[in-house]
């Protein structure tokens, strides 16, 4: 009896401490953390001296510590922001090796005439270079560094410097920033060429890099997986604990800041964890029931994309479509083929359109099933497609096969979804006809189901196209 109470009291204890530890504002299971100050030099540009401070999971504390062994670590290089010193985020650092991370925080271009295109490089360099250590037998960090899985972020320029490195470099896989600042060249052009995964932090009453001026360009121009985070009464200054130059010129924050700095922890580490551990236990914290109840920010998300055009509405002469909303909804693949999920999403004039998936799971193979005010319900094709947290994306206007039947309808070189279903009982028929006809009789106008083409008019054009699905027996298909 008393060695099951001792047992029970140990894993009680053991389970507490794991479930204290997922709460990612917390300091990670990795009890010492060791920093070094390493010089990092780039042959490929006249053996540039890159200076850094590098935090990694230590035996003990303090500088010069031996690394902690039996484990690969994720490599993640940090910007720091104009004029200032990457020692005033440590404690950000220190938090993140507590994860089971190797940060690198270069200390180059700290004057003020910075060159961002090459602290950009200097971040993607020492990342790469780390990975060679750790594959060099008789360095500091061999046998430690993860080859696959990097990122990459920083505060104000740093933060959009991060942009920067990941456009030049495809195998940093998640970008993350506190109050990117657009760069010279732009960070916001360059966020338009990552695959990887993005995220963005500001705080509400920054008055350097504000939500508006620079985290939405930046946010709008990200493909998906992408995730935008303001916090509210946070500003421009108190991403860093130490204060700063920026310090000087930042509107007042209203929040206090540790507590920005807790938001911060929060957020950054979850998207790291999920994005280069691959550990979605943390999906939750980012965009799911926990980040919905948190009433310290205001956050958007986007993980899912798509090309889809509607038939009626779409010009193949000049290649643009009028938009529209469209209701996606994610199916299960086995019969009945339950809602997995669903959003709402307006298509652009080229066709594309983002959503956001609560539910989704990652690598899970799901059917599309789009619903559209007045076309044909259409489902992708057989077998699904896999949902990759990292870019999900789905193709309805390159082939017919892309839909289940191949029900869709071919203008010029691509293809699009049939219009004319405006009773919404999944077939072009008569009835419809008849709905569109007594409209067009009453000159009937505005945003109407019986418009077919989004011209907010019911006219000839709109009864042709339905009385030539009709003719052709048009309806939905399903598996």
């Amino acid at each position: 009896m008393k060695l099951f109470i001792i047992i029970s009291a140990l894993l009680f204890f053991h389970s507490g401490k794991i479930f204290s530890q997922i709460i990612p504002s917390d300091s990670g299971q990795i009890s010492y953390v060791g920093n070094v100050t390493k010089t990092f030099v780039d042959s490929s540009r006249a053996n540039r001296n890159i200076s850094s401070l590098v935090y990694y999971p230590a035996v003990s504390e303090g500088n010069g510590a031996p690394v902690l062994q039996g484990n690969r670590y994720n490599i993640i290089s940090f910007g720091h922001g104009f004029t200032l010193s990457p020692n005033l985020y440590i404690s950000l650092y220190r938090h993140l090796a507590s994860w089971g991370y190797i940060v690198i925080a270069p200390a180059t271009e700290t004057g003020f005439f910075p060159s961002h295109i090459n602290f950009a490089r200097d971040l993607a360099f020492v990342i790469k270079d780390m990975k060679r250590k750790g594959r060099t037998s008789g360095d500091f960090f061999y046998g430690v560094t993860d080859s696959l899985f990097a990122g990459v972020f920083g505060h104000s320029m740093g933060g959009g410097c991060s942009f920067l490195a990941a456009s030049l470099d495809t195998n940093i896989k998640a970008v993350s920033s506190l109050a990117a600042a657009n760069t010279n060249p732009s960070s916001v052009s360059a966020a338009s060429l990552i695959k990887s995964p993005v995220q963005l932090l500001s705080g509400q009453r920054d008055s350097i890099a504000s939500y508006a001026a620079h985290q939405l360009p930046h946010y709008n121009n990200a493909y998906p997986f992408r995730h935008i985070v303001n916090i509210f009464g946070g500003n421009h200054s108190q991403f860093h604990l130490i204060p700063g130059l920026d310090d000087l010129v930042d509107n007042p924050a209203a929040i206090s800041r540790i507590e920005q700095q807790r938001i911060t922890r929060f957020y950054v580490t979850s998207f790291f964890n999920l994005f280069l551990k691959n550990d979605t236990a943390y999906k939750k914290f980012l965009y799911g029931d926990i980040a919905e109840s948190d009433t310290a920010v205001n956050f958007m998300y986007n993980n899912f994309q798509m090309n889809a055009l509607i038939q009626g509405f779409y010009n193949s002469v000049n290649n643009a479509m009028i938009k529209d909303t469209v209701k996606i909804y994610l199916r299960n693949i086995v019969s009945p083929y339950l809602k997995a999920d669903s959003a709402y999403s307006v298509i652009s004039d080229s066709g594309y359109s983002v959503y956001g998936f609560k539910n989704a799971n990652r690598n899970e193979n799901y059917f599309l099933h789009l619903s559209h005010r007045n076309s044909i319900e259409t489902w992708s094709k057989a077998g699904g497609f896999n949902f990759d947290l990292r870019r999900a994306v789905y193709d309805f206007t390159k082939d017919s096969s892309s839909a289940f039947g191949n029900n869709l309808v071919r203008k010029g070189q691509r293809y699009c979804i049939y219009g004319g279903d405006i009773n919404q009982d999944g077939v072009t028929d008569l009835q419809d006809l008849g709905i569109a006809d007594n409209d067009a009789f009453n000159f009937s106008s505005g945003y109407i189901n019986s418009d077919l083409t989004g011209d907010m008019i019911t006219d000839s054009e709109d009864l042709s196209l339905v009385d030539n699905n009709a003719f052709l027996f048009i309806s939905k298909i399903l598996p």
